[in-house]
């Protein structure tokens, strides 16, 4: 397997809303899921190419890639209420929304974050990594400011696990807990494709962040202090 590490640069907050939480109610996890990275390689490919066809071989590239994250020493996220338009339940031709209230999280990192990537077929998808713009929704602003290929990542390194591994895990450790979503090793690419008729149906498999930190709170925010 070889490996890439990526030092990225969040100028702004940004938000990924915890699997399965309604849109009403979307807290955030600290980091970017693996899915959400792999996918944003993905489009990046295709993007920079005009080529749907590359985006495929970038993604069978990625897609059983083992993605982990050594992240600063804080995180700061914090709660906010907004106004947002949701879809009415009985439409009419002059009022398609209402306005509702919803609760946000949005996360800041007051430092780099590094993102190292280990596939068999890197060399398909490291150009690709190099002009990431975003991860997930279009506020997740990034940009990359080195990118270098490793022998091993670090045992700081976070981790997404299966199930299995996180029974085993928090029977010995205290963490704090993040359910995150990792891209399936049977998924194809027609089923991410959006031009694809294909279901999405069974893309994507729950893994976690099991993370080691200390959260200091207030009425709206709060901070993870990480060890390891």
């Amino acid at each position: 397997m070889q490996w890439v590490k990526l030092s990225l640069h969040f100028p702004s907050f940004f938000s990924y809303r915890i699997p399965d939480y309604s849109s009403q109610y979307a807290l955030s996890v600290p980091l970017p899921s693996p899915s959400a990275i792999k996918l944003a390689v993905v489009a990046t490919a295709i993007r920079a190419t005009g080529n749907v066809a590359e985006g495929e071989c970038v993604f069978y590239a990625v897609r059983d890639a083992d993605i982990r994250i050594v992240p600063p020493e804080q995180i700061a996220i914090n709660s906010v209420l907004i106004r947002r338009l949701k879809k009415k339940k009985n439409p009419t031709e002059l009022e398609t929304f209402e306005r509702t209230f919803g609760v946000r999280e949005y996360v800041f990192f007051p430092d780099d974050i590094n993102l190292l990537v280990g596939c068999d077929d890197i060399d398909t998808a490291i150009k690709y990594f190099g002009i990431l713009r975003y991860l997930g929704s279009s506020d997740s602003m990034l940009y990359v400011k080195r990118v270098e290929q490793i022998e091993e990542p670090p045992e700081s390194a976070i981790k997404a696990i299966t199930d299995k591994e996180f029974v085993e895990a928090i029977s010995k450790e205290s963490y704090v807990i993040y359910p995150v979503n990792d891209i399936s090793k049977k998924a194809k690419f027609e089923q991410i494709n959006p031009y694809s008729e294909k279901s999405g149906r069974n893309v994507f498999e729950r893994k976690y962040y099991l993370i080691k930190a200390k959260i200091k709170k207030g009425k709206n925010w709060k901070v993870l202090e990480i060890w390891c």
